[in-house]
C-alpha cells in the first residue's frame, strides 16, 4: 500500500488520490512495474488501467532513462521524450520524477508526473519551419533586389573597372599588370571602394560586389 503522505507535494497527492489532476501520474517500482496510475494517465495512454503493466509498455526503450542519475539528480528530475499509446500513436511527454524511499532510506519506486506537450511541440516545429521558410523568402527577395543595385554615383570610372575585375576574382597583382599601374595603387582603390560601398575591412570585397549588377 502506498503511503501518500511520504510522497512530496501534498496538493499533487490530493489531486492524484481524487483522480482530478490534469497531469498523468504514475508510480512505478524500481523494476519498472506500474503500481499506480491516475485516471488522467489511463486516458492519456488509452488504457482502462495501467496498473500491473511495465514502464516499457508506455515508455519504449530506453525506458530505463527514467531511472538514470541524470533524471534522478538530487532526488528528482525531468525529461522530455516520446511515450506510446495503446493505439500505437506516439505522444511527447514532459516527465518529472521523484525518487521514493522507505523509512530506512532505500529507494522503492518513482513517482512520475507526465504532461502531454505533443501539441506544443508540434506547434513549435511548425513555427520553426515557417520561420525558416520566411527567412528563405526574405533572402530570395533580398538577393533579387541586390542584383538590381547599382554602384554609388561617387564611384569613379577607374574604380568601377577595378571593381569589375575584383568581382571576377582577379588578384590585385594581376589587376596592376593589366592596368599598367602599381599594386599599391590597386590596393588604394580597393580601400576606396570599401569606404564608398560601406564594406567592413574584415568582410570579403569580392563577395560584397556580387550584390551589384553588371559593373
Amino acid at each position: 500500500m502506498i503511503d501518500w503522505n511520504k510522497i512530496p507535494n501534498a496538493n499533487a497527492n490530493q489531486n492524484a488520490l481524487a483522480n482530478s489532476s490534469t497531469h498523468a501520474i504514475a508510480v512505478v517500482d524500481m523494476e519498472g512495474r506500474i503500481i499506480m496510475a491516475n485516471e488522467s494517465a489511463t486516458k492519456t495512454f488509452g488504457y482502462e488501467s495501467l496498473v500491473g503493466m511495465h514502464a516499457r509498455d508506455i515508455a519504449p526503450p530506453p525506458f530505463s532513462v527514467l531511472f538514470t542519475p541524470e533524471f534522478m539528480a538530487t532526488g528528482s528530475g525531468s525529461k522530455v521524450r516520446q511515450f506510446l499509446r495503446k493505439d500505437g500513436r506516439f505522444v511527447w511527454m514532459a516527465a518529472q520524477g521523484t525518487l521514493l524511499k522507505d523509512e530506512q532510506g532505500a529507494p522503492w519506486g518513482v513517482f512520475i508526473y507526465l504532461h502531454d506537450i505533443t501539441v506544443e511541440r508540434e506547434l513549435k516545429v511548425e513555427v520553426e519551419h515557417l520561420s525558416n521558410r520566411l527567412r528563405e523568402v526574405v533572402s530570395s527577395i533580398q538577393q533579387a533586389l541586390n542584383k538590381k543595385r547599382e554602384l554609388p554615383p561617387d564611384i569613379t570610372p577607374t574604380e568601377r573597372d577595378i571593381a569589375a575585375m575584383v568581382k571576377h576574382g582577379i588578384t590585385s597583382r594581376d589587376i596592376a599588370t593589366a592596368r599598367g599601374i602599381g599594386v599599391k595603387s590597386v590596393e588604394n582603390m580597393r580601400v576606396s571602394l570599401r569606404k564608398k560601398l560601406a564594406v567592413d575591412r574584415r568582410a570579403n570585397l569580392r563577395a560584397a560586389l556580387q550584390e551589384y549588377g553588371d559593373l
